[in-house]
């Protein structure tokens, strides 16, 4: 499991992990539930296209806007380290 960073706000931080295993069982359909530990590509097959869309939902659901640019999808491989980088650069709408 990925420790929250120094600087996330943990409250948010919990918020997002929330947002993004809900968003994630239903848009891949899943029975069981997400758990911050699994592995976004090689655990729940989460391609390019769909991050998009989970980002996007991520961003509507909780009122944020994520930036993006500094995002290195090579660095947050779980839910967890991806709840960790949204917590940490989002900034409310």
């Amino acid at each position: 499991m990925t420790a929250p960073d120094a600087q996330v706000d943990v409250e948010l931080r919990q918020r997002v992990v929330d947002t993004l295993s809900t968003v994630l069982v239903r848009l891949l359909e899943r029975d069981e539930p997400v758990t911050e530990d699994m592995n976004m590509a090689d655990e729940l097959g989460v391609s390019s296209s769909l991050g998009l869309e989970l980002l996007l939902e991520v961003e509507e659901q909780l009122g944020v806007q994520i930036d993006v640019e500094t995002m290195h999808t090579d660095e947050l491989r779980t839910v967890g380290e991806l709840a960790t980088f949204i917590a940490g650069h989002s900034r409310p709408w």
